[in-house]
């Protein structure tokens, strides 16, 4: 078995030495560094090695070795030291044009780097349920586009529960939701406390009510949404029904939020909503409050992200988004 040990302990130190082939030249060919790259152009612009060492405010001496170390490693004469003024070599052409891209290519690099690390560039994943477009997002959104209009903005629609599998495979940075459940490696920020609100079709005989007993909707089916397994939302609106001693009578699952309001504007039933989906409703549609204690009423809106993600656009977002820390602060 060869001893691999001795035979990588060359190379170290060397990252960029190719290995050679049997027909090919002992020459470190890819040893090359940007500072040799940055003063053989000069001195292609300079035709000049005085004036070139000069700009570069380093001694002709040591330019001159430079230049001709980089030689050496290309195994190509570069420039024509018998001419006056210095002329390239159809090699040292080739390598001014190359040279400037590359250098240029690293300079974006190195700026688009730095602006990534500042916050400035780069990309932010968001994921979010459709109910968070009618309060919190929009505004936060705005905000964020407006201090980094570089930073792409990714956003997927989907439903608090799935969310937290898209933060735990790391494809979003932070899940914007209703009734979140707390994610181990993730911290959860309330962002809205706000009241529910039933919806009903004008021609429901409580529509003329200002108030609605859960209790007196026993007899009407209720639409319930997300339709998902588990999901946090529904099993809040069940517990309203189990709270008045009243079994949910469900008629319908609907896979969002919209298509269980339209369902209820066709006079199939009765759903649930937070009061700023409500603000935005349709107008063939009326909500109404709940009678009873309003603590049992609050539906919050969270954010959950992982607490290791050390993205700084991830925190720059967070700071363009509303603070709630109490079931106080409520929406009403």
């Amino acid at each position: 078995m060869p001893n691999w040990a001795r035979i990588i302990r060359p190379l170290r130190g060397a990252p960029f030495t190719r290995v050679r082939g049997p027909d090919q030249p002992d020459r470190n060919t890819y040893a090359m560094n940007l500072r040799a790259l940055q003063y053989f152009v000069v001195l292609a612009e300079e035709l000049n090695f005085s004036r070139a060492a000069e700009r570069l405010h380093v001694a002709q001496p040591a330019l001159s070795q430079q230049i001709r170390s980089l030689e050496e490693r290309l195994g190509a004469q570069l420039v024509d030291r018998g001419s006056r003024p210095l002329r390239l070599t159809e090699a040292g052409s080739y390598l001014c044009t190359e040279a400037r891209q590359i250098l240029a290519s690293c300079e974006q690099v190195a700026l688009g780097t730095r602006e990534i690390g500042l916050g400035s560039r780069g990309w932010l994943s968001i994921g979010f349920t459709r109910s968070t477009m009618y309060s919190v997002l929009p505004p936060a959104l705005k905000a964020f586009h407006q201090a980094y209009p570089q930073v792409e903005l990714k956003l997927f629609e989907m439903l608090t529960e799935e969310q937290g599998d898209a933060l735990r495979d790391q494809r979003i940075h932070i899940g914007i939701g209703r009734q979140a459940t707390v994610l181990p490696g993730c911290t959860t920020l309330p962002l809205l406390h706000e009241r529910v609100v039933v919806a009903l079709a004008p021609e429901h005989p409580l529509a003329a009510s200002e108030t609605v007993r859960i209790a007196d909707l026993a007899d009407t089916p209720l639409i319930l949404y997300p339709k998902y397994p588990h999901a946090q939302f529904s099993r809040f609106v069940e517990s309203l029904y189990r709270d008045a001693g009243i079994t949910p009578p469900v008629g319908y699952r609907a896979y969002e939020i919209q298509t269980a309001i339209a369902l209820v504007a066709a006079g199939l039933g009765v759903t649930f909503i937070g009061e700023s989906v409500a603000r935005h409703g349709r107008s063939d549609v009326v909500y109404r409050h709940l009678d009873g204690p309003v603590s049992s009423q609050i539906t919050t809106l969270t954010a959950r992200f992982r607490t290791d993600d050390t993205s700084p656009h991830l925190r720059a977002f967070l700071d363009c988004l509303p603070e709630c820390d109490s079931k106080e602060n409520v929406a009403l």
